[in-house]
């Protein structure tokens, strides 16, 4: 037996991506975090959602609508302690002494928002 919606709720088909995708969330209303060292002449800019059941979703902050990566809480903290543990460091004679500076630690740096986020998201 199929489940009936209420006639006076829109009814509201899932994007193709999600079709089959126990990871996927809705990103309509999300609110895009980015580094405060992100701007828009760098060369990446990566942005991150939080979900309120831990999920987290990634994307391109440059191209925003070019896709999304979503993980669960555990490939999330999997990632993060990677990080914090140098896993994804890029050797230093490869950087400039300001990324060095910022591979460290000795830049402090924090979440901003998006530009690309709606106002209505932005204003939580």
């Amino acid at each position: 037996m199929s489940e009936q919606t209420p006639a006076d709720t829109p009814r509201r088909d899932l994007p193709p991506e999600a079709q089959g995708n126990e990871k996927w969330h809705d990103t309509t209303d999300a609110v895009w975090m980015r580094s405060s060292l992100s701007s828009e002449d760098s060369e990446a800019v990566v942005e991150v959602a939080k979900f309120d059941d831990g999920y987290r979703a990634v994307r391109d902050g440059k191209n925003p609508d070019k896709g999304i990566l979503f993980f669960t809480p555990a490939e999330w903290e999997a990632f993060v302690l990677g990080a914090k543990d140098g896993e994804f460091d890029i050797p230093e004679e490869y950087l400039s002494p300001e990324e060095i500076a910022i591979q460290r630690g000795e830049v402090p740096v924090t979440a901003v928002p998006s530009p690309h986020n709606s106002t209505d998201a932005g204003a939580e």
